[in-house]
């Protein structure tokens, strides 16, 4: 025990020492936070519109209003023609054309069901498939209080109204926002990149200035070694997720509904195989550029395929079951969980078991590989 504390300790004063290091486990994770935590939204807003009113009626100034007074959208004026409202959207002044046909109050009064046109770039599909699920639930709920007033004042015939009213009730995250959902998944990023990139440059480093070699002929077994070198930073990597999240809760006012000590075990399962990993990456590079890159390889592949950024369910099948290869994919599941569900130990097994599995796994492997590259 005692040749490990000695590591340690040289390892502790060496990070302290470094001040690349300990920007890279602090100031680089926060300034990420920030950028991600801001940039990083599924949310649309501020939706550039405008309408082409061929009615002018008191009608279809109502349905102006009902678009002008929302932050999903903002309404930029009237067009005059269907001609400018083309080169609108064409030169990019405009997102969004919203088209009321002559006879729209007339249809209104006589219970009809009017057509208003909606005109949408679709350059971005995913912006303008929202934009336009926006728009419907704005019409709908205009059109049904148009159509409860008509009855109120028996423009409509009794039994001619037959509106559903939607009982609708959003579970976990109550008030839709985005940070809920992505500043988790940004905390299991940072929790990945941070302990593979320092366990990998500093095994990596010990073989440039030439200290690996002199540490093997201490009293130093092997596992003593690999120890040593990598539990100050799986102590880190536990400060890093402490000030992370007491940052990200602080800035973006998200809470956690679920347990801090099960996080913490769990991390704990995570950061086995992110050690291990930078364990691997150190085994097949020989300076501290090339571990950086290597290390930036592995994590492309792991974030786009751990449902951070892309719904799993939206992938072709084939990289659907390639995500059950992916340790990050469990985590980032569990985190997301605990964090927005509460969830307990008993629903989140069928993560935290395979994830115990690949950590155990790849950090054995990588331990064993790099046991016989400096052999």
């Amino acid at each position: 025990m005692q040749p490990i504390l000695a590591l340690l300790r040289k390892e502790f004063l060496q990070v302290r020492r470094t001040r690349e290091m300990a920007a890279i486990l602090f100031m680089v994770p926060l300034i990420q936070l920030l950028v991600l935590g801001h940039a990083m939204t599924v949310e649309v807003k501020h939706i550039r519109l405008r309408i082409l009113d061929f009615d002018r009626s008191v009608a279809s100034r109502q349905v102006a209003r009902a678009f002008a007074t929302t932050d999903r959208f903002e309404f930029q004026g009237y067009e005059t023609s269907l001609e400018a409202l083309k080169e609108d959207i064409q030169a990019w002044r405009t997102q969004m054309g919203l088209i009321i046909p002559r006879g729209f109050a007339r249809d209104l009064r006589r219970g009809l069901q009017p057509t208003i046109g909606l005109v949408v770039d679709g350059l971005d599909g995913n912006t303008a498939s929202v934009a336009l699920g926006y728009a419907r639930g704005i019409l709908r709920q205009l059109m049904r209080q148009q159509l409860a007033h008509a009855r109120a004042v028996h423009l409509l015939p009794p039994g001619s109204l037959r509106l559903v009213q939607a009982d609708e009730r959003m579970w976990y995250n109550l008030d839709l926002k985005s940070a809920q959902f992505m500043v988790p998944g940004i905390v299991v990023v940072l929790l990945t990149i941070v302990p593979m990139m320092l366990s990998a440059m500093s095994l990596v480093r010990e073989k440039e200035i030439g200290t690996l070699e002199q540490l093997m002929v201490t009293p130093l077994k092997r596992y003593q070694l690999i120890l040593g070198k990598l539990i100050p930073f799986l102590i880190l990597a536990y400060v890093e997720l402490a000030v992370v999240m007491g940052f990200a809760q602080l800035i973006f006012a998200i809470h956690m509904a679920g347990s801090y000590g099960l996080l913490a075990v769990l991390a704990f399962v995570y950061l086995f195989t992110s050690l291990g990993l930078g364990v691997f990456i150190s085994t097949i590079t020989h300076t501290q550029q090339q571990a950086m890159f290597t290390a930036w390889f592995f994590m492309v592949f792991m974030i786009l395929m751990s449902g951070f950024f892309i719904p799993i369910e939206n992938m072709p099948h084939s990289l659907q079951l390639a995500t059950y290869l992916n340790p990050m994919r469990y985590f980032m599941s569990i985190v997301r969980d605990i964090f927005q569900k509460g969830s307990g130990l008993r629903y989140l097994m069928k993560d935290a078991l395979p994830l115990a599995g690949f950590g155990i796994a790849i950090f054995s492997a990588s331990v064993v590989k790099f046991h016989k590259r400096i052999a």
